[in-house]
């Protein structure tokens, strides 16, 4: 379909926004901050900042979301997008809240350390050490004696989730129940049709995306799985997914190309495009579209 009238507003409002390589990363970082939506927090059952071990041992905080209800609750890892260089817990918290109640799962936010400070596989292994910590502490927090659990993560949180599962298949856990992933950017090279197709014109640019890369694993061969889940020759044995795409959205192909080569080896799929819709603009759909199929991944499930 057309371009949303909406995302034309957002486009129209973006203007000529400069591209994270033009300015200074921490000015760029500050941007985001204008993004935090203002208002009441959405109310759900409990928030809770929890210090824990990062994938270094150094500290690290993870925000607990918990629904309304008594449980036990699936549970899921999250981490945060921000082209691996930008994001905080403050900033992805409505939209953390909106899933948790959406979704009547809890969610495990990451504050995984940022790019280019923190570079590959350091993000990565973050995501893994919240892993390990929400298997061990599943029943405390809630999650139940066997509780589901599964990763998550938009943009190049998706990316992380989509790696972290294939870490956890490798390195013989902790087992994962199921994946989301919301337009993930899953290949180093940048190089799909929709990648050329939408470069320039729609906030994100082919162009941020490739640098971004640089600031994240400079030097690293692309075609690695960890940085490129969508090139990993082998995708048998990953947890059922949830695959979320963007229809004006650079990364689009390749969150689909991923669905498909998940499902052709195997692994049970349910995904969706949000239609008319932008990368940074994805529409009031996207988390109900997300949290309806994961409920419909998780019934389907033979416990």
């Amino acid at each position: 379909m057309a371009l949303h009238p909406d995302a034309q507003a957002f486009l129209a409002k973006m203007g000529n926004a400069p591209q994270p390589q033009d300015i200074p990363i921490e000015e760029f970082r500050e941007a985001a901050s204008a993004l935090i939506p203002t208002g009441p927090p959405l109310k759900i059952g409990a928030v809770s900042n929890l210090p824990i071990a990062g994938g270094d041992g150094q500290p690290m905080q993870v925000r607990v979301y918990v629904p309304e209800g008594s449980g036990p609750f699936p549970m899921m890892i999250w981490a945060h997008g921000g082209s691996f260089i930008r994001g905080t817990l403050d900033l992805f918290d409505a939209g953390r809240r909106a899933f948790t109640k959406a979704s009547n799962c809890i969610v495990v936010a990451v504050d995984q350390r940022l790019s280019p400070e923190a570079r590959f596989p350091a993000p990565l292994e973050d995501v893994y050490a919240a892993l390990r910590w929400t298997a061990g502490h599943a029943r405390d927090l809630g999650g139940g004696a066997r509780a589901l659990i599964g990763v998550a993560g938009e943009s190049s949180g998706g990316n992380l989730a989509a790696a972290v599962t294939l870490l956890a298949r490798d390195r013989g856990g902790p087992p994962l129940d199921f994946q989301v992933l919301i337009e993930p950017i899953l290949d180093a090279h940048c190089d799909t049709t929709s990648m050329h197709e939408l470069a320039e014109g729609y906030v994100l640019t082919r162009q941020q995306l490739l640098w971004a890369y640089q600031q994240y694993a400079p030097g690293v061969e692309a075609n690695r799985p960890l940085l490129s889940p969508l090139l990993a020759k082998d995708l048998s044995g990953l947890p059922p997914a949830v695959v979320v795409t963007i229809e004006y959205d650079p990364a689009r192909d390749e969150g689909e190309g991923y669905a498909a080569a998940l499902a052709a080896a195997g692994v049970r799929v349910l995904s969706a495009r949000i239609p008319g819709m932008l990368h940074h603009f994805p529409g009031p759909d996207l988390i109900p579209t997300a949290a309806k199929l994961l409920r419909e991944l998780l019934q389907q499930r033979t416990l």
